[in-house]
């Protein structure tokens, strides 16, 4: 008998899936993450950036998929392209830990899109994006950090994530499963240079494997091949882009009985920049209460684990994706603030001398014990040394808004207020927005004609 691939392993599971069903409870876990999504969008829609992709959606034609911040559709890879990438630049879309991606900038748009296109339902949807997220994370987990040293896991591993949603919302069968994942892989990219130079790429890369995943399902409904070992072939994803990975992970205890989906174990940012961030802002956030004022500081340490410092080791930022991407600005600005919202990267906060004669104080260092206990933890230590001799410390093991540290609802509505504000919606527009999501898990054909006259920028 022969062994089935990975892909047909992830496709028989999704296929038995769908025979299923998905409990109320991960469909309700998937209306918030597309709530969190959304809002991310929304104030996306609102930056320099944003723009670029909007520009950029106004050149192409016409079509019938919704694109936020226009009143006219698109075709639907369009639609996905700049609907993920829109809900990737303002740093405040969810985090998987394990995998090390943002599912929710690739699977949703991948899945709202194609949703409207087959006029699907909101159950419909919401179940796609469970399945999404699935299969995206189990492929982030199992590619290792040498591969994220390189390359974007939410680029790589998104592209399987959105072609399973996609495929799932297109009632792919196991053959044309196959191959939509086959196709996805092969178009698997996105680098970090960009963060080594400053440059605004990265909400290209959601954007892309959103686009891409959702075109592997497409035309392999169509008839595309696809290749069967595209994870773990002599030439696939893994012997290229992870050598040092461990593809067996992507299936490891699939399907078993009692296991929890991955839609249960997403982490939610309060805090407006890289999540690797989000542990040391917490402690400064707490030392913060216990400074009668930082002019008292002489120096701060922050302890944490590599990953974090080889990404966000930044101790001059002068530019917002900079900064959302430095442990020394986002430490300095929660101990001068005690908050690091969206306005703490505009450009006035930017320049604030307060902060940038903090920023020369800030030192970060990679500790042993929290570099082992990486990816499960995302921790960090942080020791503010005073003028007169004083100690203060602080530390994070599980930063707010992740599972073991969750978000309340009021939390997460409040969050969906302030991004879409930022956004340049008024109340009644967000209004508008919230009781489209109310309503999501619902068994008739999916409207996005509220949503799309919520979210116009025309």
């Amino acid at each position: 008998m022969i062994e089935p691939s990975l892909s047909e392993q992830l496709a028989d599971w999704q296929i038995a899936r769908r025979g299923e069903g998905f409990q109320p409870a991960d469909l309700e876990a998937a209306r918030l993450l597309v709530m969190d999504w959304l809002g991310s969008a929304l104030a996306g829609l609102g930056t320099d950036t944003g723009r670029i992709f909007l520009d950029y959606a106004r050149q192409q034609p016409a079509g019938r998929v919704t694109l936020l911040g226009l009143d006219e559709g698109r075709a639907v890879e369009v639609a996905a392209l700049c609907n993920g990438a829109v809900s990737h630049i303002v740093e405040m879309d969810d985090v998987e830990r394990a995998s090390v991606t943002h599912p929710g900038a690739v699977v949703v748009p991948a899945a709202l899109a194609t949703a409207e296109r087959a006029g699907a339902s909101g159950h419909d949807l919401l179940a796609a994006v469970v399945a999404g997220y699935e299969i995206m994370v189990r492929v982030g987990a199992a590619l290792g950090p040498e591969h994220y040293y390189h390359f974007h896991n939410t680029a790589t591993a998104g592209a399987f994530g959105a072609a399973a949603a996609a495929g799932w919302l297109l009632k792919l069968d196991r053959e044309r499963l196959v191959w939509a994942l086959g196709n996805a892989g092969t178009q698997a990219a996105g680098l970090w240079q960009f963060n080594e130079e400053g440059a605004l790429t990265k909400p290209l890369h959601p954007g892309r494997a959103a686009a891409n995943g959702v075109l592997a399902a497409t035309l392999s409904r169509l008839g595309l091949t696809g290749a069967r070992h595209i994870m773990e072939g002599e030439r696939g994803f893994f012997a290229g882009l992870a050598p040092h990975g461990e593809p067996l992970k992507v299936v490891e205890h699939l399907g078993e009985p009692g296991e929890s989906l991955r839609v249960h174990a997403i982490s939610i940012k309060p805090h407006a920049s890289c999540r690797h961030t989000h542990a040391p802002i917490d402690a400064a956030i707490a030392l913060h209460a216990q400074l009668a004022s930082v002019d008292d500081i002489d120096t701060v340490s922050v302890d944490t684990y590599r990953a974090a410092l080889t990404l966000c080791d930044k101790p001059d930022p002068h530019s917002a994706p900079d900064a959302k991407f430095s442990l020394q600005y986002c430490v300095a600005t929660a101990l001068r603030h005690g908050r690091v919202g969206l306005t703490q990267f505009d450009p006035a906060a930017l320049s604030d001398p307060t902060v940038r004669a903090l920023l020369e104080r800030v030192t970060v260092t990679a500790d042993p014990a929290r570099e082992a206990a990486y990816p499960a933890t995302w921790s960090a230590g942080v020791t503010v040394r005073l003028r007169d001799g004083r100690t203060v410390q602080a530390a994070q093991d599980r930063p707010r808004g992740d599972p073991e540290n969750p978000l309340s609802a009021s939390e997460l509505t409040d969050k969906f207020r302030q991004l879409a504000a930022y956004g340049g919606l008024d109340r009644a527009r967000t209004d508008q927005a919230l009781d489209w999501l109310q309503g999501l898990d619902s068994a008739q054909p999916l409207s996005l004609v509220t949503l799309r006259a919520a979210a116009s920028r025309e």
